[in-house]
């Protein structure tokens, strides 16, 4: 019987690991030298975000043979958030709503001041007990909110928005 090597001998192989928001802080900071940060701890919910990016093909005499393909246009990364806090935890009594939305007592994350608000969405990622996955973080840079939706009954807030950068920032160290 011949032996397995490389992939075939592993053919189970985790690529990406599922975040469980239960297990995780999503921190919203502004871009003070000393940070405004309101801490999240999700009961229930989601969060998703999209990188994209545009690919141009210039066809030659309308045939892809001999054509040319380039990048086009950057794209934000897009993202979503809908779920239930258990808690918040502020350093300076904001909301999540004011970090997202920003007010005159916060700093954009983004340097150029004659943009609108933006702030960072930090998620950390701590699995329990530690031996159970690495400890990720995720950043997700100037974020600026497109639409906030409250459902009151629920206790849910769901926002959308985009990231002014082209990917997201992922951190893995083993615990």
């Amino acid at each position: 019987m011949k032996k397995l090597t490389g992939l075939m001998a592993a053919p189970w192989i985790p690529v990406f690991a599922q975040i469980d928001l239960k297990k995780c802080t999503i921190t919203l900071s502004d871009g003070a030298t000393t940070p405004v940060e309101v801490e999240v701890k999700v009961g229930e919910g989601n969060l998703t975000y999209t990188e994209a990016r545009t690919i141009e093909y210039n066809l030659d005499r309308g045939s892809l043979t001999g054509g040319t393909v380039r990048e086009g246009d950057e794209v934000p990364v897009d993202v979503s958030m809908d779920f239930v806090w258990e808690y918040l935890i502020s350093n300076s009594g904001s909301s999540i709503v004011e970090m997202i939305k920003g007010d005159d007592s916060l700093t954009s994350t983004d340097s150029d001041t004659c943009q609108p608000y933006a702030c960072d969405i930090t998620i950390l990622y701590e699995p329990t007990p530690a031996a159970c996955g690495d400890k990720e973080t995720i950043t997700l840079s100037d974020f600026r909110w497109e639409s906030l939706d409250y459902d009151l009954s629920a206790g849910t807030i769901s926002c959308t928005g985009k990231c002014n950068i082209t990917e997201v920032t992922a951190v893995r160290e083993a615990q």
